[in-house]
């Protein structure tokens, strides 16, 4: 019995096809350093509001909204990150992203030539992981996904979904000869 007749385990022959890694959005802690970043510069803010409230002539302006200098940028921040939506399959990656306007974009993994995986010590720290997928696309040489949930699971399941998608998935026209007469030039040498 040939090994691709076998679906994968857990999976019925039907999921087979485009079984689903991942949806929905990365975690929080991925965001961190931009968090922390507008979390900063309120405390900054505070500490100058703090500073110019011991000033006669300004003690009784309301210096203190100056603590809530990055509170808006913060709140863009999460509103970004929420709005990151992936989707990500055995044989493409989608994502959606944008807090005005959406914007969907897809790779399909045949169009894949390797995927990366790097943590960093603070990634260790907050179990994040970085993995990129080099594409062979210009318009998209390359796709990082950051801070996804299981990513060592990921990571590995899309490696072998892109091996798998360039052996088999390959569009027919790219596949030389498939169908461009192929078979009746070997017809002939049987003569």
């Amino acid at each position: 019995m040939p090994p691709q007749a076998q679906p994968p385990l857990g999976s019925s022959p039907a999921q087979a096809t485009d079984e689903l890694f991942f949806e929905g959005i990365a975690k929080h802690s991925a965001n961190f350093g931009t968090y922390m970043w507008w979390v900063g510069v309120c405390i900054l803010g505070g500490g100058i509001a703090f500073g110019l409230l011991q000033i006669e002539a300004l003690k009784d302006k309301p210096m203190w909204l100056l603590a809530l200098i990055g509170t808006p940028m913060l709140l863009w921040a999460y509103l970004q990150h929420i709005t990151t939506r992936y989707k990500i399959s055995r044989r493409r990656v989608e994502f959606q992203k944008g807090v005005i306007t959406r914007r969907l974009d897809s790779l399909e993994l045949w169009r894949v030539l390797d995927v990366r995986y790097e943590q960093s010590v603070l990634d260790r720290i907050f179990d994040n992981a970085k993995i990129t997928l080099i594409g062979t696309d210009q318009t998209h040489p390359s796709l990082l996904l950051y801070g996804l949930p299981n990513h060592r699971y990921l990571f590995e399941r899309l490696r072998e979904a892109v091996q798998f998608a360039r052996s088999n998935n390959r569009p027919m026209e790219l596949a030389p000869g498939a169908h461009d007469g192929g078979a009746e030039v070997f017809g002939h040498h049987h003569h």
